[in-house]
Formats: C-alpha cells, structure tokens, sequence
C-alpha cells in the first residue's frame, strides 16, 4: 500500500475509518473542501497526505470523485457499517 502511495500518513488506516465514517454519517458525499478540513482537523493529514489518502480510497473502490464531491461506493458503504460510529 505505501509502496503505491508513499504520502499517506502514519496514521492511514485510522483516517481511513474516520473519512469513511464521516461521509457515511452525512449521507454518504461531501465536497473535497468540507473533507480535507475534516482530515487535517482530525488526522493531520494535509494537503499531500489527504491527495494520497484519497486516492488510496478511491483506488480500493470505497469512494469515488465527481470533480467536486466524494461520494461513498456501494463497497465503502457497506464498510462503513462494519465500523463502530
């Protein structure tokens, strides 16, 4: 995984859960500025971090950009239900 994406930050895996659970929990989309001032605020994933943090979710089909919003996939939405909110 880091190999593929060398700017996730340390803590991947918990952002991870937590980008999922906050898209989850506000219907299942936001716009790019709404999460990645969700990330940085939550998990000090910045502007490198979060890019790769995103790509990584939509690269493992859990999300997916329209150009404007990120938008939970049938794959992260039933993820997301295996997470503890």
């Amino acid at each position: 995984m880091h190999d593929r994406f060398p700017f996730l930050p340390d803590n991947a895996e918990a952002a991870k859960k937590g980008l999922i659970k906050q898209l989850a929990r506000t219907g299942g989309a936001m716009p790019i500025g709404d999460l990645h001032a969700f990330s940085t605020q939550r998990f000090a994933a910045g502007h490198q971090a979060f890019s790769a943090l995103m790509e990584w979710l939509v690269d493992d089909e859990l999300l997916m950009y329209d150009g404007s919003r990120f938008h939970l996939t049938e794959k992260g939405l039933a993820f997301s239900k295996t997470l503890l909110f």
